[in-house]
């Protein structure tokens, strides 16, 4: 008689629950976007270019967090990862880039059609740790503004504006 193996007769430590209702409210940000920013401040854009963001955005971990991979053509390159969090009932985002560059934001939910995360940030390449605001606007099906900005002294000083166009949508399973 052999002996048995207890790993293969031990009962699951964890059970994945569903993914939360509430990261549905970010199906706008699914697929593949194109975003041209108009900058608000001579720090954003000395030329005052306009600035390109180009992002791909499909669910992860079992549909518990959106991940959006995020690419301004020929300078950076980062992740932005939103989730719900049930435990303070808000949304969450985590940012990281190729720069060195990370934060983290919160957003109690909708209000007046507008979902705004605010967080602090460590913006590698500038030595600076801003707490920072992007204000997302659903304009329609494919189309969205997002709205950053910067605390300064107690004041939001506006950035730059996104207008967010969906080039592709996203075409697999959502949990």
């Amino acid at each position: 008689m052999g002996q048995v193996n207890p790993v293969e007769h031990q009962e699951p430590l964890w059970v994945s629950p569903p993914p939360p209702e509430q990261l549905r409210q970010l199906d706008f940000l699914l697929g593949s976007i194109e975003c041209i920013g108009e900058p608000q401040a001579p720090e954003v854009s000395e030329s005052g270019e306009p600035i390109v963001l180009l992002t791909d955005a499909a669910p992860t971990l079992a549909g518990h967090f959106l991940q959006m991979d995020v690419v301004w053509p020929g300078t950076l390159a980062g992740r932005w990862l939103f989730g719900w969090n049930p435990v303070d009932a808000n949304f969450i985002s985590y940012y990281i880039a190729d720069s060195g560059s990370h934060g983290s934001a919160t957003s109690p939910g909708w209000e007046d059609g507008r979902l705004t995360f605010t967080g602090g940030y460590t913006i590698a390449v500038e030595n600076t740790h801003p707490v920072m605001r992007d204000v997302f606007i659903p304009i329609d099906d494919d189309h969205f503004v997002i709205e950053e900005s910067a605390e300064v002294d107690g004041q939001w000083i506006p950035l730059v504006t996104f207008s967010c166009t969906r080039t592709r949508r996203f075409d697999g399973d959502l949990p």
